[in-house]
């Protein structure tokens, strides 16, 4: 009879300790909800204030600056972290019983030249749907968000060519203009085809972006794209965006026209 109970509890044991190992097994394949994040400004003048949080307890943010990817060896993040510069910042969530999250990117800008009082006229104008606070939404230093849909910060254009001329209350040595802009190709969104700097009908500066048109494999993104132009002291200046002439073809909106969403234009 004895070794009957014995034969039981062992069968009893090493099916307790495989079921662990089962139940071990599979929450390593369930993977991490990516950090949340909020920042008192994407645009700042002295530092920015970011707080990056998980919803699950136990969870080690790391993160790294610039394009470096993120392992088990990058820094621990300790929350809120205060930026003094302008930096792209890359953050993870890891969990000894979960696999790793996704990365969360963030950009946050400091602002060189204030120019919320130049003068801005852009052509044609934007739709009535995203027209947030009209042309003085470009310089008021207020971001939008990837869910464009509930923030009122966004110029949305449905055209193939934009015009935005801006006049300085100042002039101002400059050598770089940046566009804050969103693409969310899965709502139609997508990035600039070129992007033209002009003084005078001259063209200061140019960028073409040969990967407008390709798949990209993440949602929205919001990004900052930098178009260096010639140095000099400049009293005004117009930013010329080309879209695609069409959405491309592995899209369901093949050939319709693209839109096009920017917030705020950065000079320095």
């Amino acid at each position: 009879m004895k070794k009957i109970t014995y034969i039981l509890i062992f069968i009893v044991g090493f099916s307790c300790t495989k079921n662990k190992k089962q139940n071990y097994a599979q929450t390593k394949e369930i993977q991490l909800v990516p950090p949340n994040f909020t920042v008192d400004s994407i645009f700042f003048k002295n530092n920015a204030t970011i707080n990056f949080s998980s919803t699950l307890a136990n969870t080690t943010l790391k993160y790294s600056v610039g394009n470096s990817s993120i392992t088990h060896d990058s820094k621990i993040l300790e929350s809120p972290l205060k930026i003094e510069k302008s930096s792209t910042l890359a953050v993870k969530a890891f969990h000894t019983d979960y696999k790793e999250s996704e990365t969360v990117k963030l950009q946050v800008k400091k602002i060189k030249h204030n120019i919320s009082n130049a003068s801005i006229r852009i052509f044609p104008e934007p739709s009535d749907t995203y027209s947030a606070n009209g042309a003085a939404s470009l310089t008021d230093l207020k971001s939008g968000y990837p869910q464009f849909k509930k923030n009122n910060a966004w110029l949305g254009f449905n055209t193939k060519e934009i015009s935005i001329n801006v006049v300085l209350d100042k002039p101002l040595l400059l050598s770089k203009i940046t566009l804050h802009i969103l693409t969310a190709q899965g709502d139609w969104i997508f990035a600039p085809e070129q992007i033209s700097i002009k003084n005078n009908n001259k063209v200061i500066g140019e960028l073409v972006n040969k990967k407008a048109s390709k798949k990209s494999l993440s949602g929205a993104n919001v990004n900052f794209t930098e178009v260096p132009i010639t140095p000099k002291t400049y009293n005004e200046f117009t930013i010329v965006v080309k879209s695609l002439n069409g959405i491309p073809n592995w899209h369901s909106g093949a050939n319709s026209t693209p839109w096009f969403f920017i917030d705020e234009i950065i000079v320095e």
